[in-house]
C-alpha cells in the first residue's frame, strides 16, 4: 500500500466514525480508528486536511510529542459541507456509489483496496473533486 492509499484509509476510518457519532460533544484519538500503528504518521495530517478542507470541524486539535498520532481530536464533527460531499454519488464499475457509501465500506472492513481497485485509486482525487463543487 503507497502512501496516498494509507492517507485515504486513515481518511476513511476518520469519517466513518464522525458519522456514527454525529453532532455531538466528543474526543478522537489515533486509537479510536483500530487500525495498524503503521499508519500513525498520517493521522493528524489527515484530520489537519479534513479541517482545511471544511470537511470537519474540531474545537482543538491536541498533538503531543510523545509520537506521531499521540494526542487527541475535541469534538470533531462533519460540517455541513462535508456531509453534502458525503452524499454526492461518485462513479464505480457500471454504477454508482455514494461517497459515504464508501467510507462505510472502508471503515467496516467490508472492502478492502484490493477489492476497490481503481476507485479507490481515485478516492482521494474524487474526493478533492467533490469539494470543489
Amino acid at each position: 500500500m503507497d502512501n496516498i492509499q494509507k492517507s485515504e484509509l486513515v481518511i476513511a476510518k476518520i469519517l466513518g466514525l464522525l458519522m456514527e457519532w454525529g453532532v455531538q460533544k466528543n474526543e478522537l484519538t489515533f486509537e479510536e480508528l483500530k487500525i495498524d500503528s503503521a499508519y500513525s504518521n498520517f493521522y493528524f495530517p489527515c484530520i489537519n486536511w479534513l479541517v482545511a478542507e471544511k470537511v470537519i470541524r474540531v474545537s482543538k486539535i491536541m498533538q503531543f510529542a510523545n509520537g506521531a498520532a499521540d494526542g487527541l481530536v475535541q469534538n470533531p464533527v462533519l460540517t455541513s459541507h462535508g456531509m453534502r460531499v458525503l452524499g454526492l454519488q461518485i462513479s464505480y464499475g457500471d454504477g454508482g456509489i455514494t461517497m459515504a457509501e464508501a467510507v462505510k465500506s472502508v471503515q467496516s472492513g467490508d472492502k478492502s483496496y484490493s477489492q476497490f481497485g481503481d476507485f479507490f485509486g481515485g478516492f482521494l482525487g474524487g474526493f478533492t473533486k467533490s469539494l470543489g463543487s
